[in-house]
């Protein structure tokens, strides 16, 4: 059997003011009154039924995740009751899949990312999950880039491992973190290097296995919870199991470590939307180079980033500006500090304005 999993329960925190705990970037609308989750599944529809589609949420999120999946029935929607990084939330996954399926091919991805074609994104979808299901591989999808990206983690590419359906599919060498600038320009400019676009593909007894190996504290806690799957101590066990894991991350739990890490290069439109920043990549420009979304009224701003679901924004003479309205905050930041979004909600926490968060 084939499912995919949908990884949606993080804060989006360079997303504030407008992602909010309760409410973050992938629920909110943002593509023709869709979000960005709405588009996710969208996109896996035509590969797989609803119902082998699971969405992994948090439990604050739960009932806005629901509501914004109302259409899409069959989809499956279950709650981690609090957020402990990808590795957890893939063991969660492929624990319960295995428990109530068997084993089957799991095609993991976040729900935060555009994809712009998604034809060629089915036909690696496909092609990927045909190729884990005849071995023991954990297949990453890697994105062949089009600059030096310094945002984004990268994928050496080795010996080649065969085609299927008219793709080529390699040996990972090396899984390399975000890099500064000269390197990632040599990265770019070797060809064996790629984007890490944090989607897997693998069977839940390969990826269940490699946690036993590289994370066995991990793997104990999961296999308790499995014995519960279906019963009414299940919510309790899980509850016990997230207490007791590690917050890490499957790339620097699992996939750095094992020797059997594959990759398929894609090119597939992606993006990771993970910041006002590489949002403005599908906002409409104006003929000052303003970003926008919503209402804008200027005189002689450039290159700013505008977004307002609600009121007007007027500006003159500013540049490279990033401007957030939502209904109860506003955000003013210079574009390129647009990583300290994230420093600026730890204030807004720390000054105890829990209504804002």
């Amino acid at each position: 059997m084939r499912f995919a999993v949908i990884m949606s329960g993080g804060r989006g925190r360079r997303f504030w003011p407008v992602s909010r705990a309760s409410k973050p970037k992938q629920l909110v609308e943002v593509a023709g009154g869709r979000t960005l989750l709405e588009l996710t599944v969208e996109r896996l529809t035509p590969v797989l039924d609803p119902d082998r589609i699971l969405v992994i949420t948090q439990e604050r999120q739960m009932e806005e995740t629901r509501k914004v999946l109302g259409r899409f029935a069959g989809v499956q929607v279950l709650a981690e009751p609090v957020g402990r990084n990808t590795a957890a939330c893939i063991a969660f996954a492929a624990t319960y899949i295995r428990a109530m399926h068997g084993d089957a091919v799991l095609a993991v991805l976040p729900a935060d990312h555009f994809i712009g074609r998604e034809d060629e994104f089915r036909e690696v979808l496909r092609a990927g999950m045909d190729f884990v299901a005849e071995r023991n591989a954990l297949l990453a999808v890697g994105i062949k880039p089009d600059r030096p990206a310094t945002g984004f983690g990268y994928i050496r590419r080795g010996k080649s491992a065969g085609k299927v359906g008219g793709l080529e599919f390699f040996g990972v060498s090396q899984f390399a973190e975000k890099p500064p600038l000269d390197l990632a320009e040599t990265y770019v400019a070797s060809g064996d290097y790629l984007w890490n676009a944090g989607i897997f593909i693998f069977k839940a007894s390969t990826i269940l296995g490699e946690i036993d190996r590289f994370l066995p504290g991990m793997a104990t806690e999961f296999k308790d919870f499995e014995k519960s799957i279906g019963t009414p101590e299940q919510a309790t066990l899980l509850a016990r199991c997230y207490s007791r894991v590690q917050e890490i991350s499957i790339d620097f739990g699992v996939m750095e470590k094992t020797g059997s890490a594959y990759v398929v290069p894609a090119d597939i439109g992606w993006d990771d939307v993970g910041s006002w920043e590489s949002f403005s990549r599908h906002m409409d420009k104006d003929a000052d180079g303003n970003a926008v979304r919503g209402r804008h009224v200027s005189i002689g701003s450039r290159d700013c980033i505008i977004y307002s679901d609600s009121l007007t924004v007027a500006t003159a003479g500013l540049e490279n500006i990033t401007i957030v309205v939502s209904k109860d905050a506003v955000l003013v930041i210079r574009r390129e500090k647009g990583e300290e979004v994230k420093d600026i909600v730890d204030l807004v926490e720390r000054e105890g304005l829990t209504d804002l968060l």
